[in-house]
């Protein structure tokens, strides 16, 4: 008897279920269609933090991002050192104003020559021959004062002055030294003399933020060594070269090109944020009859017909666009659904007025 019984339930159920399967498809059958795709419902714009020149990408239109992957980099200017020498002062950090820095302390970074001293020379008491009243830069030169040797090398010229930079020797301030174009120190190769001096901390300059500081004070550089890296002066405080991406989804927009010159804001690309996905259908103005916000209607999915999903109305457009002499209005859905792909067709059923 038991088993009689559990049968008729079961038949009862199926025969309910089949009732309700069919009522649906009966029920969608009375209903409007309207097209719609699966679009995002939010989005990030990247924006470029600086006027500059941006790198080479190969970003494209429906490339997938995700968060914090750098989609472009800024164009940064390498400042070097100078001269040899060593670090002695360093007045900006990562992310600082190195235009700020100039205008408080007059430089961004000092640094203390590898040869401290120099000579200011004249031809003055140069041997009398043509070849020896005139240097060329870069030409070395020989001197001695009592028992201290010494060797330098020319770094300017001016008239019947310029400039040599010792290299070899410990001479005091103020020393008045001759000066030779052979290391025999010849009479007939005098060039003239110069006076001793200490040579200033050569300062480094520049302008726009610093995003990357290569070195600290005590370091030693060579000349052409990076000291540090700069983005443009327009850049805003603690800006970065690197334009990642704030949340994951695909790139619906590229709106620079590789290597371009870019200015501070221009969009650079639009991400479709895959986090947040709606469908969106345009719907003929016969079939808003009554339709507001917050109403639920039967949806489906091009890819599983069969499936119905419920989408809940989230905005309607208040201006329609007219097409074959019919108005059509933008209504955006939100449907709970885990496989959403953006760009996916599905159907929206709207009760027929």
């Amino acid at each position: 008897m038991k088993k009689i019984f559990g049968f008729l339930v079961c038949v009862l159920l199926m025969a309910s279920l089949l009732a309700v399967t069919a009522g649906a498809e009966e029920d969608l059958s009375a209903y409007s269609i309207s097209n719609g795709t699966v679009q995002a419902a939010r989005f990030e714009d990247l924006t470029a933090p600086c006027s500059g020149t941006l790198l080479p990408f190969d970003r494209s239109v429906g490339d997938t991002v995700d968060e914090g992957e750098v989609l472009f980099q800024m164009m940064t200017t390498r400042i070097t050192a100078p001269v040899n020498g060593s670090v002695t002062a360093l007045f900006v950090g990562e992310g600082d104003s190195v235009d700020a820095a100039m205008a408080t302390y007059g430089t961004a970074m000092a640094i203390e020559p590898e040869y401290t001293s120099r000579m200011h020379a004249s031809y003055l008491t140069a041997y009398e021959k043509q070849d020896c009243l005139h240097v060329h830069v870069g030409q070395p030169l020989w001197f001695k004062f009592g028992y201290e040797e010494g060797t330098g090398i020319v770094v300017s010229t001016a008239g019947e002055y310029y400039e040599v930079e010792i290299q070899t020797g410990d001479f005091n301030i103020g020393r008045k030294i001759g000066l030779y174009k052979d290391e025999d120190l010849s009479a007939d190769c005098r060039v003239g003399e110069g006076i001793v001096y200490r040579r200033d901390d050569v300062t480094v300059g520049g302008s726009g933020v610093v995003t990357k500081l290569a070195v600290k004070p005590g370091d030693s550089v060579k000349k052409g060594d990076t000291l540090f890296e700069v983005l443009g002066p327009d850049a805003d405080l603690g800006a970065m070269p690197d334009v990642a991406a704030p949340a994951e989804g695909v790139l619906s927009v590229v709106a620079a090109a590789s290597g371009q010159q870019v200015w501070k804001g221009q969009l650079l690309a639009r991400i479709s944020r895959t986090d947040s996905l709606e469908i969106v259908a345009d719907v003929d103005e016969m079939d808003l009859n009554g339709l507001k916000v917050g109403d639920r209607v039967p949806v489906t999915l091009d890819t599983k017909e069969s499936e119905i999903l419920t989408g809940t109305v989230t905005e309607i457009s208040g201006l329609g666009v007219t097409r074959q002499n019919a108005a059509y209005y933008t209504v955006h859905l939100s449907v709970e659904a885990d496989d959403l792909m953006l760009g996916q067709s599905a159907s929206v059923y709207l009760p027929r007025s």
